[in-house]
């Protein structure tokens, strides 16, 4: 097999898997009443206190997109806005709720995946997992 024909494969598995991981995360992000970008945020911001700069620029979104959304965690109570010293900065802090709503959307990734690849050998699950460390690493590599 010619080798643009196996990255073309390779490519088209890859798309259908992420239309598939998507198809998954999208259900039971709405099961939860969460948003990718609640995840997302929770899982940047971890167990730091961050201003809205630091957010904005670990996160590389616009700012008014993170001011936005960091208001929406706020009102649904998953985040703590203190004013600093200084009263030009506001930090933000995740509080156990947030951290609770986290752990659950991951052990319920985790259960579903399991489930998924339940009829799969440990050799198998393995493999892949070595594989896709693999593409990413060369993805990684490539991209730099």
């Amino acid at each position: 097999m010619e080798s643009t024909e196996k990255s073309l494969q390779l490519l088209e598995k890859v798309t259908e898997f992420n239309h598939h991981y998507k198809y998954l995360t999208d259900h039971l992000l709405h099961e939860l009443g969460l948003s990718h970008s609640t995840i997302n945020l929770i899982e940047l911001i971890g167990d730091d206190e961050m201003t809205l700069k630091e957010i904005t620029k670990k996160s590389r979104l616009d700012k008014s997109t993170v001011s936005r959304q960091m208001n929406a965690l706020v009102r649904k109570e998953l985040v703590t806005k203190t004013a600093g010293t200084d009263k030009r900065y506001v930090y933000f802090k995740l509080n156990d709720k947030a951290s609770e709503v986290f752990k659950n959307y991951h052990t319920q990734l985790e259960e579903k995946f399991q489930n998924i690849l339940s009829g799969w050998t440990e050799e198998e699950a393995h493999m892949l997992t070595v594989l896709l460390g693999r593409l990413n690493r060369s993805m990684t590599n490539r991209m730099n």
